[in-house]
């Protein structure tokens, strides 16, 4: 994964799909630079891989002199780095992705990605990254986190949504683990919705 200076046209769909009223930019990455003074602008990272082209949201420092900088260590090595200013952004909103690929298998392996944004905020995030979830939200992540590695090592294989399933069924993909794939994820967001509340409930009965 890099983050691309140059428009294909997954990236221009991506920017098309962000709907910011300024212009990208490509700026320098100075992790951990003082900011002293200027501003801290709301926007979004673009993230390019072999079949996905995702935005982060984020923020750049805008010194005095107007220069915009990723101050923020990216989770990729980086020296630079496409920045879309977005005043309407929710920092702690999900990405937003695209498919590189004609390919239907990445349209699952986005919503497999998208699943797992939509999971992260019922837990905490620690220092390192990781997240500490409720044994049931846990779980729920783990079973589509594998799906997710599986997916995206079987799409590496240049695999294609009719071949055989990664998991040795010898049934094609879209007729095993493929099959209501976007249905299972939905019933799921609703059921760990579902518990999360009833979990909050109970807190606060109990205070």
């Amino acid at each position: 994964m890099t983050s691309p200076i140059e428009i294909t046209a997954a990236v221009q769909l991506l920017i098309d799909r962000v709907g910011s009223e300024y212009e990208y930019e490509i700026i320098p990455v100075q992790a951990g630079i003082a900011t002293n003074g200027g501003r801290m602008v709301p926007g979004w990272a673009v993230w390019l891989s072999e079949f996905i082209c995702e935005a982060e949201p984020t923020e750049a420092w805008e010194n005095e002199n107007g220069d915009l900088i990723a101050v923020h260590t990216p989770h990729v090595p980086v020296d630079q780095l496409m920045f879309i200013p977005d005043d309407n952004i929710n920092p702690d909103g999900k990405h937003i992705r695209v498919s590189v690929s004609n390919n239907p298998l990445v349209d699952h392996l986005i919503a497999l990605a998208d699943l797992k944004d939509f999971l992260v905020p019922y837990g905490t995030v620690l220092e390192d990254g990781k997240v500490n979830f409720n044994t049931y939200t846990g779980n729920v992540y783990n079973h589509y986190d594998a799906l997710f590695n599986n997916l995206l090592l079987f799409l590496s294989e240049g695999k294609k949504i009719g071949a055989k399933c990664y998991c040795g069924s010898m049934k094609p993909y879209s007729q095993c683990h493929g099959k209501n794939l976007p249905a299972a994820i939905e019933e799921d967001k609703k059921a760990v919705k579902k518990f999360n509340d009833a979990l909050k409930e109970d807190e606060v009965v109990q205070e």
